[in-house]
């Protein structure tokens, strides 16, 4: 009898542990193109919505102003995860690099999510933005 019941938690606890999620880092997900020029997009929070550009237009080498928004990504910690439910007071920021849809941000507060090509993601390390 102690060793089906040793089993039973045996098998339990290896379920538990193939059940988590990976966490996985930004960088896996996305990766920004060399060099990335300009970062745009949009600010969307209660109702209004606000435009953002960083980075010139055009390639000036010696602009480094798109490091801070990689840098912030490229720290992310998150898991994939199915779509959440909708929320009030969501501060969603959608990027585009050099032009090109890149993600969206979904930020909460206290939880953010992080979504591309449909594909939901939450953060572990939630954070604003360095977009000002």
């Amino acid at each position: 009898m102690k060793r089906l019941i040793a089993f039973v938690l045996v098998l339990v606890c290896v379920l538990c542990l193939a059940g988590c999620q990976k966490i996985i880092s930004a960088s896996e997900v996305y990766s920004f193109p060399e060099p990335t020029i300009q970062i745009t997009g949009s600010f969307y929070s209660q109702g209004q919505e606000t435009a953002f550009a960083i980075g010139p237009e055009k390639y000036d080498p010696n602009d480094l102003s798109t490091i801070s928004v990689i840098s912030w990504f490229d720290g992310l910690e998150m898991t994939a995860c199915d779509e959440p439910e909708e929320a009030e007071g969501v501060e969603s920021y959608t990027f585009k690099v050099d032009g090109k849809d890149a993600f969206t941000y979904e930020y909460r507060g206290s939880e953010a999510y992080i979504i591309i090509d449909s594909t939901y993601y939450k953060v572990s390390n939630p954070s604003t933005p360095p977009i000002n």
